[in-house]
């Protein structure tokens, strides 16, 4: 290669931006301060519920939505509406059936900017074995509260239940139980502890035989 090409090729690499293997910073979710609700309605009555445990991994930076990502996952056996006999069809074979499903999932798969401060965020919701495209609508804000730094992330989705099986025979009419399901969620989110840097370590040094 002649030197009047190798010096252009040599400018050319230097006018790429860097390569950059940074990620949306972690959060960890304060379970405590944290809720997951959902209502619907019973016989043209509203009513409304909470799940009590669930767990998510959040990563986000408004600056960086591809390298942003949520996985949520919810233990369908916590749900809890505050009246024992609902609760107990709730969780019978005929809507979540918590014997054999025992979580559901949602894995994003994109999420984007709809205006100044909102975003959305489509992924996978996976709830007795039915897998479903959902789109949830959320915000993302930062304060601080004393010394620490905390975030919170806070929307809502709209879903069908039928669309995941939930409610058959008579409880498959619309009219007894109706087919929308308003899930609202609030999460206290706290930056994740950063692991430790790996040090690369020394190797010994030789001996020179004698």
């Amino acid at each position: 290669m002649g030197k009047s090409r190798l010096v252009l090729l040599s400018a050319l690499l230097l006018a790429l931006p860097p390569l950059s293997n940074a990620a949306a910073p972690c959060y960890t979710m304060d379970a405590k301060k944290s809720s997951l609700t959902f209502s619907a309605e019973q016989m043209g009555a509203p009513f409304g519920g909470k799940f009590g445990k669930f767990s998510a991994a959040i990563r986000f930076d408004a600056a960086d939505l591809a390298g942003s990502s949520f996985d949520v996952t919810v233990d369908i056996a916590s749900a809890d509406t505050q009246e024992a006999q609902r609760d107990g069809t709730l969780q019978g074979p005929d809507f979540l059936d918590v014997e054999h499903f025992k979580a559901a999932r949602f894995v994003t798969t994109a999420i984007t900017k709809t205006q100044a401060g909102s975003f959305a965020a489509t992924g996978k919701l996976t709830l007795r074995s039915v897998t479903r495209d959902v789109t949830i609508a959320f915000g993302f804000t930062r304060r601080k509260e004393g010394a620490a730094d905390v975030s919170y992330l806070a929307g809502s989705a709209n879903l069908k239940r039928l669309d995941f099986g939930i409610g058959r025979g008579e409880y498959a009419d619309t009219a007894v139980v109706g087919n929308d399901v308003r899930i609202k969620f609030n999460l206290r989110l706290l930056p994740a502890a950063r692991p430790p840097d790996k040090k690369i370590p020394t190797p010994p040094a030789r001996t020179q035989s004698q």
